[in-house]
C-alpha cells in the first residue's frame, strides 16, 4: 500500500511542479515525512528526482540552456557533496526557516509591491547559485524552487527553465545519491521507495508536457509563484 501510495503521490508532485518549472521534492516533504519518517526524506527524494529527471531532460532537450549549465553544474556538484555530508553533522532547521522566509517574501514582493525587483541576473552568478542551492538541497532533501527567480530574471520561461533546470538538477541528485551512499545513508529499502516514487514522477512528467506547451507564459509566471508560495509554506511547518 505504501508503495501504491508513493507512486501516486510522485505522480501528482512531479505534474505539478513540471508547469510549475520546480517544487515537486518540497511538496513531498510532509508526504514521504508522514509514510516513512522525516529521516528518509532526503535519500528517498532524492533517488525519486534522479529518476524524474531525464525524462524532464529527454522531453525538453531543445529547449536546454547549455550557457547557463556551464556555470551552474560545478558550483552544484560541489555543493551537493558537502551538503550530503553535513546531514549527518548539522541541524537543518534554521536553513529550512530562511529558505521559507525567501521564498514567501519574494512572492509576496512581486505580488503586492508596486515596483518590482529589477535586479538583472548575470551568467557567472549562476556558479555560486549552483553551489549555495546544492548545499542546501543536500542537507535537507529539497529546496523547493529556489532556482527560479533568479533563472526568470536572467530569462529563462516555461521550456528552456524546466529543461534547464532538469540537466542541473538530473547531475546534483546522482552526485547527491553516490554522496549518501558513501556516508552511509542508503539501504535496499529507501532505494524500493525511491523508484516507487520515481515511476510515478516519470508518469506526472509525461502528462504535464503537452499542458506545459500550451501555457502563456504570463501564467506559467503565476504557477510558478503559486508553487514557490506554498514551497516556503511546508517549509516553515516542517522546520517548526
Amino acid at each position: 500500500m505504501i508503495y501504491l501510495l508513493l507512486a501516486i503521490f510522485g505522480l501528482l508532485a512531479w505534474f505539478f511542479s513540471t508547469i510549475a518549472a520546480g517544487g515537486a521534492a518540497t511538496l513531498l516533504i510532509p508526504v514521504i515525512t508522514f509514510l516513512l519518517g522525516a529521516e528518509l526524506v532526503a535519500p528517498v527524494i532524492s533517488l525519486a528526482a534522479l529518476i524524474a529527471n531525464p525524462s524532464r531532460a529527454l522531453f525538453f532537450r531543445k529547449n536546454i540552456d547549455w550557457q547557463v549549465i556551464r556555470f551552474l553544474l560545478p558550483g552544484s556538484i560541489f555543493g551537493a557533496i558537502i551538503g550530503a555530508w553535513s546531514l549527518t553533522n548539522i541541524n537543518s532547521q534554521i536553513i529550512q526557516i530562511i529558505l521559507g522566509i525567501f521564498l514567501i517574501t519574494y512572492v509576496l514582493q512581486d505580488k503586492l509591491s508596486t515596483k518590482r525587483l529589477q535586479i538583472k541576473m548575470k551568467l557567472p552568478w549562476f556558479l555560486p547559485l549552483g553551489f549555495s542551492v546544492s548545499f542546501l538541497s543536500g542537507l535537507i532533501g529539497a529546496t523547493g524552487p529556489v532556482h527560479n527567480p533568479f533563472m526568470l530574471s536572467y530569462g529563462l520561461v516555461k521550456e528552456r527553465l524546466v529543461g534547464t533546470k532538469a540537466i542541473n538538477s538530473l547531475v546534483m541528485q546522482l552526485t547527491k545519491l553516490i554522496s549518501y551512499g558513501g556516508f552511509g545513508l542508503l539501504t535496499l529499502e529507501i532505494g524500493g521507495y525511491g523508484i516507487c516514487l520515481g515511476a510515478g514522477a516519470v508518469c506526472g512528467v509525461f502528462l504535464a508536457r503537452k499542458h506545459l506547451e500550451n501555457i502563456q507564459i504570463e501564467r506559467f509566471k503565476e504557477y510558478t509563484l503559486i508553487l514557490m508560495f506554498l514551497c516556503g509554506i511546508i517549509m516553515l511547518y516542517k522546520a517548526f
